[in-house]
């Protein structure tokens, strides 16, 4: 195991414990000079003798006396301390602090969070949900994960999956604008219809998806919305929408459930919706801890991300 106390120091700790030069050098594996050396280096550097040494036996000095039991206390913590991060290095422990948009608690990191409790008992994790991008130095954030792309950071960020958005309505809004389910609504149609937006896309109120042609090639196309409300919770939008307050693009893990059960209708489903990246963004240079490597793979198979 590594050691914190200097080298002269434990030599010094092992003479007093091991009860002589000699025995100290054996337990070390050293040879009695250069146990000796080290006593002598020791002293001269404190500028008082530690040790009582005759042919026969040692003791110690009474400033030894109390050198020895301060060397030891610390000998002791910092054996407890290397021990606890030795403990980091082979299981994830402690607090563990993430932040994540609304859009993938449900079917994304509270999965995720469950199975690492389950498998880490010792991890303490604390996620905090916010669809804003939080500081994470200021917030004191392990992890972040993020949708969209990303601005220029010095933080590290792993893409873990893929997002795409679905345009969606409730059947109640298709029949109050006289729109028929199974029937193909034309783009312009769509774009006159009123839409609920999520404050992060700002002034503009658009749409972007491949439209698949004969030839099989894809052609990006934009939609352009007019809003009729503006909101910055995706659940408070999904809410919106089955109120039949308008049109919405929502992630696909989200609303899966509610399309599969006829709650919410796909009014473009021969047109797919272009991609969004998922990122996880941690503040640490290098390697980061292992409860946060843990999470992100986890994330990632959620996401079912390779």
């Amino acid at each position: 195991m590594k050691h914190l106390l200097a080298n002269n120091v434990r030599i010094f700790l092992s003479i007093v414990e091991s009860g002589s030069i000699t025995a100290a050098a054996n337990h070390l594996s050293m040879g009695k000079s250069g146990v000796s050396d080290a006593l002598k280096q020791l002293e001269s550097s404190l500028g008082v003798q530690l040790l009582i040494r005759t042919t026969r036996r040692q003791s110690l000095t009474t400033v030894g006396k109390q050198f020895y039991r301060q060397c030891r206390a610390l000998n002791d913590i910092s054996t407890m301390a290397l021990e606890e991060i030795s403990g980091h290095l082979t299981e994830p422990v402690g607090a563990l602090r993430i932040t994540a948009p609304h859009a993938t608690v449900e079917d994304c990191v509270a999965p995720a969070l469950a199975k690492l409790i389950s498998q880490y008992p010792r991890i303490e994790p604390e996620l905090i949900i916010d669809d804003e991008r939080i500081d994470l130095i200021e917030h004191n954030i392990d992890l972040a994960l993020t949708v969209g792309e990303l601005p220029d950071s010095e933080f590290r960020a792993q893409r873990v999956g893929v997002l795409k958005d679905v345009l969606c309505a409730s059947p109640a809004f298709l029949k109050a604008h006289k729109l028929k389910p199974k029937t193909e609504i034309s783009l312009d149609d769509i774009q006159k219809l009123p839409y609920v937006a999520n404050h992060w896309q700002g002034a503009k109120s658009t749409y972007t998806l491949a439209t698949n042609s004969k030839k099989n090639s894809k052609n990006t196309t934009t939609l352009h919305f007019k809003r009729v409300a503006t909101v910055n919770s995706v659940n408070a939008i999904v809410a919106l929408i089955k109120q039949s307050v308008g049109i919405a693009a929502l992630p696909h893990f989200l609303v899966q459930k509610s399309l599969d059960s006829g709650e919410l209708i796909e009014l473009l489903p021969h047109h797919s919706p272009c991609s969004t990246n998922i990122y996880a963004i941690h503040p640490y240079s290098s390697t980061p801890p292992l409860g946060v490597r843990a999470i992100i793979e986890e994330i990632r198979q959620q996401l079912d991300f390779d």
